[in-house]
């Protein structure tokens, strides 16, 4: 079974682009869409077209480079990157970190103890309860 892509549209759309960042390998599936999927319409409500892998098109059965290859594709479309909590636990995550400081996009980081407040792009702390 293919997964949704609802990447697609977001690459014809001018807003700024967020690339969602959060570890997704040996963990829950249905978890993480839920926290990606939170994230995504958070941005989203802020004028943000949020990129999300869970998204990428790809059925949940594909080789994770499969994954990967595709992820990174959809990132270099993008102004920024958001860092989902315990991104450094993720060999991917770092990847998608390393590849977009790389190339110069903008970083948003969750932290703990944040408020999901957004006051602007200067404004890089966020987090999501």
């Amino acid at each position: 079974m293919k997964g949704k892509d609802n990447n697609v549209t977001c690459e014809k759309d001018l807003r700024p682009r967020v690339y969602l960042s959060g570890p997704i390998s040996g963990h829950d599936l249905e978890e993480r869409r839920k926290a990606f999927k939170k994230v995504q319409e958070w941005y989203e409500q802020r004028g943000f077209c949020a990129v999300n892998p869970m998204e990428n098109g790809l059925p949940d059965e594909a080789q994770t480079h499969e994954h990967m290859r595709r992820d990174i594709e959809l990132l270099m479309t993008c102004d920024y990157i958001y860092m989902m909590r315990r991104w450094t636990h993720s060999k991917g995550c770092k990847v998608e970190f390393d590849v977009a400081t790389s190339i110069g996009l903008g970083v948003i980081f969750e932290e703990v103890g944040c408020n999901a407040i957004f006051d602007g792009l200067d404004d890089r702390k966020i987090r999501f309860e």
